[in-house]
């Protein structure tokens, strides 16, 4: 009896996941019969970040999608190849990740997140770009202009296509990357992490990988900072200076505050 019973349990138990299989696999069966016949009644696109950066909107994101499917409300859903839509999207150079995929009720579904760029280049001949946290070459927005940190003087970058040139790598720990671009990120990174020196720094100006100048938002006053070696020592040298010395002294007093010697604060008079 109680092999008996073994057996019927067994039994059950394989009539049972054939039973629920059998579900399955009617289920979406249906499903993607369902889906030969279903239309595309409406294109839904969310882009993620859109509250910070402005640089693409929906209307951008469907006439890009277009391109592979010339008009997308009305096509079969089964006609619609979403990975080719995900990989145009991905062409668009303000684009970092891309989602699309579609319902049985007919409605595609595009979800974007923009590039973070963190600082604008102002090139030596006169042209411009941005550099997004990830190290990308990202081409300037006709949309939208990003309140980041200008770096300007003897620096050249060309513009990006599809945002794909990168100019640091950032899987790279900060030791090993060397360079003028390479310090020029670690440095604009660390301000932006900063809550006083992201208000404080607004334009880094480059005469030399040697010779870089800081303009700030408070004082009207330039910082010399010399290279970008052990810059975060210099940055909290002025902190100090800006925390005991200029209160006292005013914060206008100085037309140049130099840190480029160690352990000193060097400081020239405004002429009057």
């Amino acid at each position: 009896m109680k092999i008996n019973k073994r057996k019927w349990a067994i039994v059950g138990t394989i009539v049972l996941w054939v039973g629920i299989l059998s579900y399955l696999g009617f289920s979406i069966f249906f499903v993607k019969d369902r889906e030969k016949g279903t239309v595309c009644r409406r294109v839904e696109v969310v882009i993620a970040d859109s509250a910070q950066n402005r640089f693409i909107n929906t209307e951008d994101i469907i006439v890009t999608a277009n391109k592979v499917v010339k008009k997308l409300v009305g096509t079969r859903i089964s006609k619609i190849n979403t990975h080719r839509i995900e990989n145009k999207i991905l062409e668009m150079p303000f684009i970092k990740r891309a989602e699309v995929y579609t319902s049985v009720s007919g409605v595609l579904r595009i979800e974007v997140e923009q590039r973070e760029v963190i600082m604008r280049i102002f090139n030596a001949d006169g042209s411009s770009c941005y550099i997004d946290k990830d190290g990308y070459i990202i081409p300037l927005s006709e949309r939208s202009a990003a309140d980041v940190v200008v770096v300007s003087g003897n620096i050249s970058l060309k513009n990006g296509k599809g945002g794909r040139v990168r100019v640091v790598d950032t899987s790279k720990d900060s030791c090993d990357r060397k360079g003028l671009l390479p310090e020029l990120f670690d440095f604009v990174t660390y301000i932006r992490n900063d809550e006083f020196w992201n208000a404080q720094i607004e334009h880094v100006y480059i005469n030399s990988p040697k010779d870089i100048e800081l303009i700030t938002r408070v004082g009207n006053h330039t910082v010399l900072l010399g290279s970008f070696e052990d810059f975060q020592t210099k940055l909290k040298k002025l902190f100090v200076f800006y925390k005991n010395a200029l209160p006292r002294e005013g914060w206008n007093r100085y037309s140049i505050i130099n840190l480029k010697y160690k352990n000193q604060v060097i400081c020239k008079n405004k002429v009057l």
